[in-house]
C-alpha cells in the first residue's frame, strides 16, 4: 500500500479544493471527515481515493503524472520548511520546555488569528528534552492553517519569548544551577506551596539538572506578570529565611545597651582585622572568661 502523502486534514482540504477546481467542477470530489484528530490510516485511504480519482479522469500516464506532481507542489507550498523552524533550537532546553508547556497548557482556549491550538494533538507524553522538541515541531508542522498563518504564529511565539520570557532573569539570578541543595529545595518548595501536582506529568527527573530546568520552566510558564513576581518574591524570601536559619544554627541573638561610640569602634576593629563584629565580640568574651578560669 502506498504511504500517505498527506500529513494532516488541512492538506486533505487543499487537495480536495484543487481537484474540484481543476478536474471535477460539477461532480465534486468528497471532502475528508474533519472530526477527530489526524489519523494516518484515514489520510492514507483518502490519498488513495485521490489517486484513483485522478486515474479515472486521465487516460494518458504522462498527464496523470504531471497532474499529481502539480497537486503535490500545491500542497508542499503550504508546508513549513526547516528554515521556518530553525528558531527552535533542540539544544535550548529552556526554549523547548517553554514551548511545549505553553502549547499543552493553552491547547483548549487559545486562538491566534485562524489558528486554534485546541486542534493540535500533543500525542503521548514527552518526558525528555528531545521528545518535547519533536512534539513542538510536530505540532507546528501539523497546524490546520496556511503556511503564512503558521509563520505569523511562530513569529508571535518568538516575540513573546524574546520580549517577555528571556528578559525575566530573576529566577536564573536567584537559583544556582550547580547548587543541587538549592535546586532540590526550590523544586520541593514550588511543589508544596504553589503547584501540588508540579510538572510530574510533563517532566521526568533523571539527573540533578532536571530540578533546575523544571524550576525555570515553571516560572517561564506563568503568563500573568503579577502572579509571577508574587511567587518569585515568596520563593526568594523563603530561601533567605532558610539561609538565615542555617547560618545561625547553634547561635542566639542578644541585645545589650552599650556606649554610643562602641558601634564605631567595632566597625574599625572589624575592618582592620577582616573579621565579623560577631566574631570579635565572641572572642573578647571568651578570652576574658579564660582569664577567670586560670
Amino acid at each position: 500500500m502506498m504511504n500517505a502523502f498527506l500529513i494532516n486534514k488541512f492538506e486533505a482540504d487543499i487537495a480536495c479544493d484543487y481537484l474540484n477546481e481543476h478536474i471535477s467542477r460539477f461532480n465534486k470530489f468528497r471532502t475528508i471527515n474533519r472530526r477527530g484528530n489526524d489519523n494516518t490510516k484515514e489520510l492514507n485511504n483518502y490519498w488513495l481515493e485521490i489517486i484513483d480519482f485522478i486515474n479515472h479522469k486521465y487516460r494518458n500516464d504522462k498527464d496523470k503524472k504531471e497532474f499529481i506532481e502539480s497537486l503535490k507542489k500545491e500542497i508542499i507550498n503550504q508546508r513549513l520548511s526547516s528554515e521556518d523552524l530553525i528558531w527552535i533550537d533542540k539544544s535550548n532546553t529552556r526554549l523547548c520546555n517553554w514551548l511545549y508547556v505553553l502549547l499543552k497548557k493553552r491547547g483548549g482556549d487559545y486562538r491566534f488569528n485562524s489558528i486554534n491550538i485546541g486542534e493540535m494533538y500533543l500525542g503521548r507524553k514527552s518526558y525528555t528534552n528531545i521528545e518535547r522538541y519533536n512534539s513542538v515541531i510536530n505540532i507546528l508542522t501539523n497546524l490546520y492553517a496556511s503556511k503564512d498563518d503558521k509563520i505569523e504564529f511562530i513569529n508571535r511565539l518568538k516575540k513573546i519569548w524574546s520580549e517577555e520570557v528571556v528578559k525575566y532573569r530573576k529566577v536564573k539570578d536567584l537559583i544556582n544551577k550547580n547548587n543541587i541543595n538549592q535546586t532540590v529545595w526550590a523544586y520541593e518548595y514550588i511543589e508544596k506551596t504553589f503547584n501540588k501536582k508540579s510538572n510530574k506529568s510533563t517532566f521526568n527527573i533523571d539527573n540533578d539538572s532536571d530540578y533546575y530546568h523544571i524550576i525555570i520552566c515553571y516560572f517561564d510558564s506563568i503568563e500573568n506578570h503579577y502572579e509571577k513576581n508574587d511567587k518569585f518574591t515568596k520563593l526568594k524570601n523563603a530561601w533567605s529565611q532558610k539561609k538565615y536559619r542555617e547560618d545561625n544554627n547553634g547561635k542566639k541573638s542578644y541585645s545589650f545597651n552599650m556606649s554610643i561610640d562602641i558601634a564605631k569602634k567595632l566597625d574599625i576593629l572589624s575592618e582592620n582585622s577582616n573579621r565579623s563584629k560577631n566574631y570579635i565580640v565572641e572572642e573578647l568574651i571568651k578570652n576574658e572568661y579564660l582569664k577567670l578560669k586560670k
